[in-house]
């Protein structure tokens, strides 16, 4: 892809980076010509940029009523990829919606002792079946507990 001279400067921009680490002034003029360039070679680029601000936009709000806008908009789109997103967030619209609802419900914990066994049964090799494994994870519990108990007395 041959690109103009004038942009060239302004895409390699971290090239030119000086010693002290800061970002060189960008002209805005030269950036709004870079989206000018991808919007010209790239047709799709303009729809990626508006599918993205919407997405975003009712993901940043917690809206529920934006999701279902932006599962309209895009359920049927002409680019089959944005599409396919569009009903893949249809098919599980209330684990979607309740997310947006719902923003510090979290399953952090559930996930972090799913974590602890996959290490516990990596460590094992293979070797361990269900009573050692189990055996592994109430021992570690147990101490975690125990050291807890010290710390606060």
């Amino acid at each position: 892809m041959k690109i103009p001279l004038e942009l060239a400067a302004t895409l390699n921009w971290r090239e030119n980076e000086p010693s002290d680490k800061k970002r060189p002034n960008i002209n805005p003029n030269a950036e709004a010509s870079v989206d000018h360039y991808l919007s010209t070679i790239h047709p799709v680029y303009d729809h990626m940029v508006q599918f993205g601000l919407d997405y975003h936009c009712f993901m940043d709000n917690n809206d529920p009523v934006g999701l279902l806008e932006f599962i309209g908009k895009y359920r049927n789109d002409s680019y089959w990829r944005l599409a396919k997103f569009a009903n893949g967030l249809q098919m599980d619209i209330d684990a979607v919606r309740n997310a947006l609802l719902y923003p510090d419900i979290t399953n952090g914990p559930t996930e972090g002792i799913n974590n602890i066994i996959k290490s516990v049964k990596r460590v094992g090799g293979g070797k361990a079946k269900i009573d050692l494994l189990t055996a592994k994870i109430v021992i570690r519990h147990v101490n975690k507990s125990a050291r807890a108990t010290k710390n606060v007395g």
